[in-house]
Order: C-alpha cells, then structure tokens, then sequence
C-alpha cells in the first residue's frame, strides 16, 4: 500500500511539475512543495475558483428552471374539477392534476376601518398594458369628481407600462385610483363564467375583445359590488348618490356600458345566465345592450320597451338617457361642433345639463378622429375641464 501511495504520489507530482525529471537535484515530494507559502497561496486561489464556479453554475440552473411563479403548475382548462375530480371544466375525462384553488381577490374591498369600499371599474381587454390620452381622461374625471370613490383600471393578461405618462401622472396625483393586472383564468375560476370562458368559442369572430369586456364587467359588479364604466365615458359631476341602475341611450335602447349593482345583486346574476345561455359570438351588441334589455324585461315585468326609461323597477333602475347619454350616437357630431366665429367668449354646452352626471363619447365611432387640443368644441372642452392633468400632457393632436 505504501508502495502505491508514493507511486501515485510521484505520478501526480511529475505532472505538475516535469522539470524534476530533467534535473534531478531538485526533486522535492509533492508533500513538501505544497508546503511553500507561494504554492500555498496558489492552491488556495484555485480551489477558490473551482468553488465559485460551481455556485455560479447551480445559480444558472436555478434561475433558467422553469418555477412555479413564472409558470402555473395547473391549467384551468384542463385541471380535475371538484367533486369528483376525474374531468376538467370542460368535462373532458384526461385531467391529471387537481384544480387550485382560485385566488379570492385581487384588491380589497374593505376599508383600513373595515368598513365596505365604495370601487368603481374601467377594464382595458385590448391587451396592450396602456391607457390612451382619451382613456386617461375618463379614468382621472372619475376620480377626480368622486374622491370616496376607489377607481380600479383593469388590464387583462398583461403587464402594466408604468413608464407611460398617462400612467405615471394619475398614481402621482390621485391616491384613490389603483391600476390592476389581472389573470383572467384566475379571475373567471369558480364563477358562472367559467365553464363559458374555458369551453366555448367565444374567441373566434370580429367581437371577441367586446364579448370578453361585456362578460368582465357583469362578473365584476356581481363579485365586488360596484360601478362599471367604459373607457370612453368622461364623469362631470358625482355619481355616489345613483345606486344599482343601468342607463337609457333613448326610449329604445338601454346600454351597459355603465352600470352600478351591490355585491351579489339578483340582477346582476340573472344576467350573467342570460350571458351564458344566449351568448351569440357573431351578433354585435347581442350579449351586451341587448342581453340587459332581456333581463329588465323580466325584472321589471315589462314589455314595453318604451317605457322601461320611466318605470320604477323593484331593487334596480333605469336612468334617463340624458344622465350618460346627452348625446345620442346618432347626433354625435354635437361633440365637435365649433361656436360661430364672432363669439368672443365660450357658451355654455347646450345639453350639458344638470341632469347630466356622464358623458359617453361613442369612442367606437370617432377613435380614429383626430382631436386638437387649441379647438373650441365640446370634446375638447370636455377633456380641459374634467380631466385636467392629463388635458396638461397631451399633446395638440391626440
């Protein structure tokens, strides 16, 4: 044994150092030059590296592995339902994972005194993580005019640009408005929309941005309690004091591009199952405007649609057309009507009555309108004086 330690001690030692075999007078045991200080110092720096080398590489490895955090374990569309657990949402018998449980909520609704919040929701579906000057402004004149009121913006399936000005302009002046993202999977588990967001086509056809904004904002009211508005709709005066309503455009038709409804609200879920069993993904306007009207037909015990604006339903309302709607879609061009050119002082809006707490833009008609800001008309004046921060930044074309 001893033969073969000092056998192997001389192979190692003639590879690190081959000039013993040359010159002889100074040959050293390996034993020994590890003794010298100098090689000491080398030894030492070596295994220092080696040692750091392999942290980094167990690093590396660690970060480039997919986690649980980047990458969900469970797919809720194909996870094992409750009770049985042997078919996923869609009753498909392949599931192999069980169902999460699903996140309660993405924000509180309770105040730091515990008492309820009164929220107030936009929703951004287009996927793009940003708010336009004009969705902007319909964020900050709510906010701005009902300062009680905490106003949610939620984006879907997407990280928030907080770079942006808009952005950065209403976090830095307005402590009642938070900006949300929001998974939807995760937001749609356990609810009546479920199995219609995960086992149905709604993602085919022209409207499916619309008909996943017109499912959200149901769901949202019914869940949180709450008012919803579109993005396009620009607040002038407070709207705390109108509870659980939907409002008129005309004596024909009844929108639901604003709607307020207590947490849990009989109507709000009767809808919601209109959504899902009538739902038509190729009929614009069929599981949005249309499907409220069905629904008041039935709570109101009406079939009337000409009266509906008028008649007192029990525990929900129909505001008159001029409270959102002083412009009908059908007149808009009122929006951007110029004073005549030898007035020397702006006259007052003449729809912009008292009665009036919105204004719907009919952002779907005009968005590809250019609005400058040095004109006279009322969208311009709209934006000055109700939403006056970003009316600060925006640039004059917008």
């Amino acid at each position: 044994m001893g033969l073969l330690r000092n056998s192997t001690t001389s192979r190692i030692s003639s590879v690190i150092f081959p000039f013993k075999t040359k010159y002889p007078t100074y040959r050293l045991s390996f034993q020994f030059f590890l003794g010298r200080p100098f090689v000491k110092l080398l030894y030492l720096i070596g295994s220092t590296c080696f040692i750091i080398l392999i942290q980094w590489n167990l690093q590396y490895n660690q970060t480039n592995r997919p986690t649980t955090r980047d990458t969900p374990e469970v797919d809720r569309a194909t996870c094992c339902q409750l009770p049985n657990q042997t078919a996923d949402i869609c009753g498909r018998p392949s599931c192999t994972l069980p169902c999460a449980q699903p996140l309660k909520s993405y924000f509180s609704t309770k105040s730091s005194s515990g008492q309820d919040k009164d929220n107030a929701f936009f929703i951004e579906t287009s996927g793009n993580g940003a708010l336009s000057y004009r969705q902007a402004c319909a964020v900050e004149s709510l906010a701005l005019h009902n300062p009680n009121l905490t106003v949610n913006v939620l984006f879907t399936d997407v990280k928030i640009n907080a770079d942006l000005d808009t952005v950065q302009i209403l976090m830095e002046n307005y402590a009642n408005v938070q900006l949300i993202d929001i998974k939807v999977d995760e937001y749609m588990a356990g609810t009546l929309m479920e199995h219609w967001y995960q086992c149905t086509n709604w993602r085919k056809g022209t409207y499916h941005v619309n008909n996943l904004s017109n499912a959200l904002r149901l769901l949202t009211v019914y869940k949180f309690g709450g008012y919803y508005f579109d993005l396009d709709i620009i607040s002038v005066r407070p709207v705390t004091s109108y509870r659980n309503f939907v409002a008129a455009v005309d004596r024909e038709i009844v929108n639901n591009n604003v709607i307020h409804a207590n947490a849990k609200h009989r109507f709000i879920e009767l809808a919601i199952k209109d959504f899902v069993t009538n739902f038509r993904p190729d009929l614009w306007g069929n599981n949005g405007p249309a499907l409220i009207f069905r629904v008041l037909k039935t709570w109101c015990n009406s079939e009337d649609h000409k009266s509906l604006e008028y008649v007192s339903c029990p525990g929900f309302n129909v505001l008159p057309a001029p409270s959102f709607h002083p412009v009908h879609h059908f007149e808009m061009q009122k929006l951007f009507d110029e004073p005549m050119a030898n007035e020397t002082e702006e006259m007052p809006i003449s729809w912009l009555t008292e009665d009036v707490v919105g204004v719907h833009l009919w952002n779907r008609m005009n968005k590809d309108d250019p609005i400058y800001k040095n004109e006279t008309h009322p969208y311009k004046r709209l934006v000055r004086d109700h939403c006056p921060l970003i009316f600060s930044i925006i640039p004059e074309i917008f």
